[in-house]
């Protein structure tokens, strides 16, 4: 890569960074090309230039946002910790995930837009599941999981969740759907029986 093509990804990687800062804030739709145009000190025709329009920006956002959360599980899943601990970390990390962008991420985004949509496919299919059945087996190992459950039966129980989540009209689009998020994100982790030490 040479210097001007360092100075063009430096300069997308800020119009990215300062949107992002502005979309967790304000929301997706709220936010104008020119709040991210001031934000990243650039012009709006530099966005265009870059990214031809606000919803391919929003769209490059997610995908990094997405990718570094992946990240962030797998070095979690990685690190040091029991199974109950790093299952934590991560299931109440995706439920604040949920919850950024004034609610919009799941409602404007992965619903309706079906590059979105396809990318999320993308990914489950391609990285999620192998990481999710490696992980389940770990606490299998461990005795947090119920050793007779297959990686097979534990990766439909969880699409079944994911999918019914995605599927939900109006979730976590208000302060009140947020604190649903948290019992369903709860109930998924504990059971309807709950924690026990």
């Amino acid at each position: 890569m040479n210097g001007f093509e360092r100075r063009k990804e430096r300069k997308k990687e800020g119009i990215r960074q300062a949107a992002l800062e502005l979309f967790q804030v304000y929301g997706f739709e709220k936010v104008t090309l020119g709040d991210i145009a001031r934000r990243a000190n650039v012009s709006p025709v530099t966005i265009y230039n870059h990214f031809g329009s606000k919803e391919e920006l929003v769209r490059e956002v997610i995908k990094t946002l997405v990718l570094n959360n992946l990240e962030k599980y797998r070095a979690i899943i990685k690190g040091e910790g029991t199974f109950k601990e790093k299952l934590e970390l991560i299931v109440f990390d995706k439920k604040n995930l949920m919850g950024q962008f004034q609610g919009e991420l799941i409602q404007r985004t992965i619903k309706s837009d079906p590059e979105i949509q396809q990318f999320f496919e993308s990914i489950w299919q391609h990285e999620v599941n192998q990481m999710m059945v490696d992980f389940f087996k770990e606490g299998q190992r461990q005795g947090f999981v119920n050793p007779e459950l297959s990686g097979e039966a534990i990766l439909v129980y969880y699409e079944i969740l994911r999918r019914g989540i995605f599927a939900s009209s109006g979730i976590v689009n208000t302060e009140h759907d947020i604190r649903l998020m948290n019992e369903l994100m709860s109930l998924f982790l504990y059971g309807l029986v709950g924690k026990s030490e």
